[in-house]
């Protein structure tokens, strides 16, 4: 707001001292030929409240402060008994309003500050008797996480919440409540990558739509092996139904294979945490998603998880680059495991269950 505020002072206003009782207030100040209210002076009300400024034909108009019994305070400008041209309000509850009136309400540009329980909201740009129409309404939630709205000509049109973890933004129509009808919702983390994508019509998710940087997804340039497909042999101990999967993970000093469990019930590749120290020790190639996933681990205990992706491993004779995967972030949690979520990198997965065998097709 860039709007010269004018205020009275002592040696620059002529005062007088003519009184005028009301019913209800007592006049002090400047009045005219018909003993009506104009010039300058200061009405007192019967109920406190006191109204000190200029006046004209018995009306409020001009410069002036009112001081309100209730804790209300609002100094700037009048016409006709209303509030209009530029002033500054303060609620008794700390709610401030600074720009311009008409009509007795909020029009024009201002600035809007309010609290509603722990909650603090600045709304700046544009009012329309009384409602934000245009602007940045930014709103704190006291938890480390902040919402901002931006709005044109009464409607949402933007929406970004920020926290401590990562940042959800979405432009297009929303509902009065704030939701997203029709759009793309955005979800980032903290260093500016994109995690997941989603359009949205009418209230409802796109089916389809969802794009996501800590999902496996199938892309065709991702896998390089010569065949259109290739037969992995699952391997079991005596004696023990779980079945395991060899695989090769890049890094710059060569390791052996590792085994993972294979778990049809599980939805994510997940690295174990010694598994995982090992391979950095040999210089992993990956890239840190800044992303921790909660889990339930299999005691039904909730672990954390980070979030990677893993520039290349060899499964059989393909190659995957690209690699979403999961690590395990509690030193005890030492289970690998090759969930459905790995098999989405390729285009089709087929187990037989009978030969212990996993097809996969480039």
């Amino acid at each position: 707001m860039f709007i010269p505020f004018m205020s009275f002072g002592q040696d620059d206003v002529k005062k007088c001292d003519k009184e005028v009782q009301f019913t209800n207030a007592k006049y002090v100040g400047c009045t005219d030929v018909e003993n009506q209210m104009d010039g300058f002076g200061k009405l007192t009300f019967d109920d406190g409240s006191i109204y000190e400024g200029y006046f004209k034909k018995n009306k409020r108009d001009g410069f002036g402060k009112l001081t309100s019994a209730d804790g209300n305070n609002y100094e700037g400008d009048w016409v006709k008994d209303e509030k209009d041209g530029f002033g500054k309000y303060k609620s008794a509850d700390g709610n401030t309003y600074e720009g311009n009136y008409k009509n007795n309400m909020k029009n024009g540009e201002g600035e809007y500050s309010y609290q509603i329980a722990n909650q603090k909201t600045t709304e700046e740009g544009v009012f329309k008797n009384d409602m934000f129409f245009s602007g940045v309404k930014l709103t704190d939630i006291n938890n480390g996480t902040f919402l901002k709205s931006v709005f044109k000509n009464g409607d949402r049109i933007k929406l970004v919440q920020t926290s401590p973890q990562f940042t959800i933004e979405s432009n297009g129509s929303y509902y009065s409540n704030g939701t997203l009808r029709t759009g793309i919702e955005k979800t980032i983390s903290q260093n500016g990558f994109l995690i997941i994508e989603k359009s949205f019509e009418n209230g409802d998710e796109i089916i389809g739509s969802e794009k996501s940087n800590i999902k496996n997804y199938y892309v065709k340039d991702d896998i390089e092996g010569d065949l259109e497909l290739i037969k992995i042999n699952l391997e079991t101990e005596p004696n023990d139904d779980t079945k395991y999967i060899n695989l090769k993970i890049a890094t710059k000093t060569p390791t052996e294979n590792f085994r993972f469990i294979f778990d049809t019930g599980a939805e994510p590749f997940t690295i174990g945490y010694n598994l995982f120290n090992k391979l950095k020790e040999n210089g992993l190639e990956y890239d840190d998603m800044n992303v921790i996933i909660a889990t339930i681990g299999v005691r039904g205990e909730p672990t954390n998880n980070k979030v990677i992706r893993l520039k290349e491993l060899t499964i059989g004779e393909y190659k995957v680059r690209n690699v979403i995967a999961l690590v395990e972030t509690l030193e005890t949690a030492n289970v690998s495991l090759l969930g459905i979520g790995f098999m989405k990198k390729f285009k089709n997965v087929l187990w037989s269950l009978n030969d212990n065998q996993i097809i996969f097709y480039k």
